[in-house]
């Protein structure tokens, strides 16, 4: 669940992205687990699902691959977009600031450290073996 007022509207990096509404400093806690918003479901669920429902999955999950599962939040987080400089780090199971955040920045992760299926940030295909089609 992400911890600050933000809203969603098109990126300048791909689709749709998630955008601070508010000063966020250095060192703040972001985003953390939080059932009523965040779920978590086996790969194994998935099997008989249409294609287009797996593109949006993996597109908008994280791959938790301890669990075999993946995590999509019910907030603006599913619209988190990859940066190799990303203003967020993940930090054990939670998300940071890793310098200040503006009101109107993009919100980027780096997706070397959170696994989205749908890309691959090292050569920018989808990851191979994490998903079900």
């Amino acid at each position: 669940m992400l911890l600050f007022e933000h809203y969603v509207e098109p990126s300048p990096i791909h689709g749709l992205g998630v955008f601070s509404a508010m000063f966020i400093p250095n060192g703040s806690k972001v985003w953390e687990f939080h059932p009523a918003i965040d779920r978590v479901v086996p790969r194994t669920m998935f099997a008989n699902l249409p294609e287009h429902v797996l593109q949006q999955v993996a597109m908008r999950s994280e791959y938790l691959s301890n669990e075999d599962a993946y995590m999509w939040g019910l907030d603006g987080d599913q619209f988190m977009n990859h940066s190799i400089d990303p203003n967020v780090q993940k930090i054990g199971s939670e998300l940071f600031a890793c310098r200040d955040i503006r009101i109107g920045d993009e919100i980027t992760c780096d997706y070397r450290e959170i696994v989205v299926p749908g890309f691959n940030p090292v050569d920018g295909l989808p990851h191979s073996g994490h998903f079900v089609s």
